[in-house]
């Protein structure tokens, strides 16, 4: 326990340093988020910090497959690793170069895909299923690392909530005495703390597109690993995720049917409106933290402990986030 802990330490400290330098790196080559008036900051901040996670996290995830889960090294690799690999790169070079929207959605889409291969139950059902339930899926994993992506918006939010969601699945496969996947995904949560130190209001980094989009493909991914393994249930995995759901597809629902340019970046997300409502991007980030820990934890064990009961469970979880959005106005046009 003793070397464990020592490793969760070293590679915060490695996450920490990693962002230093391309805090430095980013200033140099001039790679920076330049306000404007969608923008939820004030200041040019550099924006590739996510890249710091994403190295060690892919080491761990390598690692993990050839060095600890022998049996399973092949499907690893093939469909969690080269899904999020293929997920970073895509947004790396939208951070350096600005991707067109079909392309990153046709590699995220693709990325989803292959994440499928590691759920062995949906091809032992008949073909229209297979197509139908692979077809969802598919779709709802794409979505996950675009939604990544839009709640990335203030200061430590989506590391906060990468954070919460993989010590949540720590939590189910502890419960599950599946040890060595429970130590994978602690580990995987250092370097993001460690880069979460530097990205807390005021940030003096982004995680930019590489971040967002590889934290929802490496939290899809695990997240249909750990229920072909029967260690989880796909409504506690909603629930544990709601926080992000209900405000993301809320949002984009709401500006889509109103006939707005929903493809558009935009300040109307609930978190946004109440990041400025509060003045504050980190009691924004701590209630939303307190709603996870207090609220969604709780129902996604009970969903995954009364599962003749889950889809009741998950209901009762959204239902108070959906009202919020509603009260709020999440998607409404901001004034001017």
């Amino acid at each position: 326990m003793g070397i464990f802990i020592g490793a969760f330490i070293l590679l915060i400290a490695c996450g920490y340093l990693l962002t230093h330098v391309l805090i430095r790196f980013a200033h140099k080559k001039q790679l920076l988020d330049i306000a404007n008036h969608r923008s939820s900051h004030t200041h040019a901040t550099p924006r590739i910090g996510g890249l710091s996670f994403v190295l060690i996290i892919s080491l761990l995830v390598v690692s993990y497959a050839v060095l600890i889960n022998r049996t399973s090294t092949t499907s690893i690799l093939i469909f969690i690793l080269a899904p999020i690999l293929i997920v970073a790169i895509t947004g790396l070079l939208d951070d350096l170069i600005c991707l067109s929207q079909r392309i990153r959605f046709t590699l995220y889409l693709f990325s989803s895909l292959l994440a499928l291969g590691n759920f062995s139950d949906l091809f032992s059902q008949p073909s229209w299923l297979l197509l139908a339930e692979g077809l969802i899926l598919c779709v709802s994993l794409t979505w996950l690392i675009n939604l990544f992506n839009f709640m990335d918006g203030i200061d430590g939010i989506a590391a906060s909530e990468s954070i919460f969601v993989l010590a949540a699945l720590a939590f189910f496969a502890y419960q599950a005495s599946n040890t060595d996947l429970n130590l994978l995904l602690i580990l995987c949560i250092a370097p993001i703390a460690g880069f979460l130190i530097l990205n807390w209001q005021p940030a003096r980094i982004f995680m930019g597109d590489i971040g967002s989009t590889f934290l929802g493909a490496l939290i899809g991914c695990i997240g249909i690993y750990m229920v072909n393994a029967k260690i989880i249930t796909f409504y506690s995995v909603i629930i544990l995720l709601a926080g992000f759901l209900v405000d993301a597809t809320w949002t984009l629902v709401y500006r889509f049917s109103t006939g707005q340019k929903w493809y558009q970046a935009h300040r109307s997300h609930h978190y946004q409106i109440l990041a400025r409502n509060l003045g504050s991007h980190s009691r924004v980030t701590g209630l939303y933290t307190l709603i996870n820990i207090g609220w969604l934890l709780p129902l996604a064990l009970a969903a995954n402990h009364y599962t003749q009961h889950a889809l009741l469970i998950t209901t009762i979880s959204l239902l108070p986030l959906i009202l919020q959005c509603f009260i709020i106005g999440a998607g409404k046009t901001e004034p001017n």
